[in-house]
């Protein structure tokens, strides 16, 4: 039997911003655009990947570091703990001679649609969530960062108690010709009928927070109109919006 699922994803840099630091793969393209309306595509592979990668902003060049980084992705057949070796090795190669301590994010998925299932694979604090049909945000990937690494510590502690300064990543792919040896996130979830998988740069959780990203998603009949919103609400006066990328899988 032929399963199909839907893939919607969209981008927009961040304000006052000439370029998207920020690259997406939606298992077919690479995309890195300054503003990339909510598109829709329909899958029916029973296997496939997708990712968003999202370079490090006082990196030498962090465009460049999270393109590379989605165009390797997209020669890969399966992800795994290795896949970030591979990644890093490819992104080393790429720009470590010209652009050294360029850096990166990642955030990828593999999906098996005979099976509904979805290995999860990331480096730094790009995030994957699982969303019911409800329209409950569960996080199934954690964040490299060291603000989270400070809440582990402290586990009574609010993370709003500490200074943004400890925002800043832990964890992420770096072109230095380097063997990788951060931290990694690898998980295989299950993925039931109706649930959608979305993976997103930060500029979509920190611009918007959880909280609305749930009110909106609950009153938004498709997930394009859902994708759009949160353009939009990223653009409302007085609001400082970092890049964002999104890609999201209905299953």
């Amino acid at each position: 039997m032929e399963r199909i699922c839907e893939i919607s994803f969209c981008q927009q840099a961040g304000k006052h911003k000439k370029y998207n630091q920020d690259a997406l793969f939606n298992g077919e393209s690479v995309f890195q655009y300054t503003f990339k309306k909510p598109e829709k595509r329909i899958e029916n592979r029973p296997h496939f990947i997708i990712g968003v990668a999202d370079g490090v902003y006082h990196s030498p060049c962090p465009r460049k570091a999270s393109k590379v980084v989605m165009d390797a992705l997209k020669d890969l057949k399966e992800l795994n703990v290795e896949s970030v070796i591979y990644l890093q090795d490819k992104l080393s190669e790429a720009l470590a001679d010209r652009y050294l301590g360029s850096a990166t994010t990642l955030v990828a998925a593999e999906i098996n649609q005979i099976e509904r299932k979805a290995k999860i694979l990331s480096v730094g604090d790009s995030r994957a969530y699982l969303i019911s049909k409800e329209g409950e945000w569960k996080q199934i990937t954690e964040d490299h960062s060291i603000l989270s690494e400070i809440v582990e510590l402290k586990a009574d502690q609010n993370p709003n108690d500490y200074a943004s300064i400890y925002g800043g990543i832990s964890s992420c792919l770096v072109a230095d010709n380097s063997a990788f040896q951060d931290k990694i996130f690898f998980k295989e979830i299950d993925i039931k009928e109706g649930e959608i998988l979305l993976l997103c740069t930060d500029g979509l959780t920190d611009g918007i927070g959880l909280r609305w990203l749930q009110i909106i998603w609950g009153y938004n009949k498709t997930i394009l109109e859902k994708l759009r919103y949160y353009q939009r609400e990223l653009k409302e006066p007085g609001c400082f919006y970092d890049d964002m990328s999104v890609i999201a899988v209905k299953m």
